[in-house]
């Protein structure tokens, strides 16, 4: 065996035992421990998580279902109901009443009214027609128009009620008259006739003269004949050629009956009072003219006598 001298590297060298493989430090062990237990945590957290959300999830989408159901309802339910609701009225009869009180009772049940002025025989401020006729149903709110007398009849409505006495108390009253003059228009006519104690009996012949003018008369006018008695008053039917109209009976009927009729035969009305002792004929017509069944042209005049009560 060779030796080497001291401090000097041998010249031939042999090689060392190759080394044992390395073994898994303890160290590596408690790593993958750790990683297990972070990845049982991570799951139970995720579960928790879970949990937690599946339990408040009702209490958040609760109110979201209640919002939006209930709130859409009411409209839908509600809102046709008020349109489809109207209340209809029937009218009152409010002929013969002054035109304050009808206007105020009108107005109470929700009516707007309007005015017209007209020459009528009724007392000043009385309403002689309405429009819509009485008993029609019509909406609350709507507008009634009423007629109100002018008062331009109310003097020949006092001498319908005096003259007419003259043919009962004769010893007291004179038994004849001078007869008017007449002309113009046959309304007038008639409330000069009726001043003067007589009654008129309207005839509708062929003339050159506007509708509703007078013609003639007979008696003629100066002539004395009894109070009480028909003077014969003839009436243009106007140069037109108005087609003719049969006149319809209102004998019996009152105001706003007799106005219907005669508006829908195309004529129209004068009104003059007469006394009654029969107290069931107030107010009621007892005498008309031209008689019913008689031709007048179409928007001619005529005349009615309404009762007047007086003992």
């Amino acid at each position: 065996m060779s030796t080497t001298p001291t401090g000097e590297w041998p010249t031939t060298t042999t090689p060392l035992p190759p080394a044992p493989p390395p073994e898994y430090e303890p160290g590596n062990r408690i790593g993958l421990g750790m990683l297990l237990a972070i990845g049982l945590l991570a799951a139970a957290g995720a579960g928790l998580a879970a949990v937690l959300l599946t339990r408040d999830r009702p209490q958040s989408a609760a109110p979201t279902t209640v919002i939006v159901t209930s709130t859409p309802a009411p409209p839908t339910t509600t809102a046709p109901t008020k349109k489809a609701t109207k209340l209809l009225l029937p009218l009152p009869d409010l002929v013969g009443q002054p035109w304050k009180q009808a206007a105020a009772g009108l107005r109470r049940a929700g009516f707007h009214v309007s005015f017209g002025t007209v020459r009528s025989g009724l007392p000043r401020g009385s309403v002689t027609a309405q429009d819509p006729k009485a008993g029609t149903k019509v909406a609350k709110g709507s507008d009634i128009r009423l007629n109100v007398s002018n008062g331009l009849g109310q003097e020949t409505t006092t001498a319908a009620t005096t003259t007419t006495p003259a043919q009962t108390t004769a010893p007291s009253q004179p038994t004849t008259a001078s007869v008017p003059a007449l002309s113009g228009e046959v309304q007038s006519a008639v409330q000069e006739l009726d001043r003067a104690g007589f009654r008129a009996s309207i005839a509708y012949v062929p003339g050159t003269q506007p509708l509703g003018t007078v013609d003639a008369q007979t008696p003629a006018a100066g002539a004395g004949a009894k109070t009480g008695s028909q003077v014969t008053v003839n009436v243009s039917s106007g140069p037109g050629g108005n087609p003719p109209e049969t006149v319809p009976n209102v004998a019996g009927q009152r105001i706003p009956q007799a106005l219907s009729s005669l508006h829908q035969a195309g004529l129209r009305l004068i009104l003059l009072r007469a006394r009654v002792t029969d107290r069931s004929q107030a107010g009621v017509i007892v005498a008309q003219t031209p008689l019913p069944g008689k031709k007048a042209p179409k928007n001619a005049q005529v005349l009615v006598y309404m009762g007047a009560y007086q003992q």
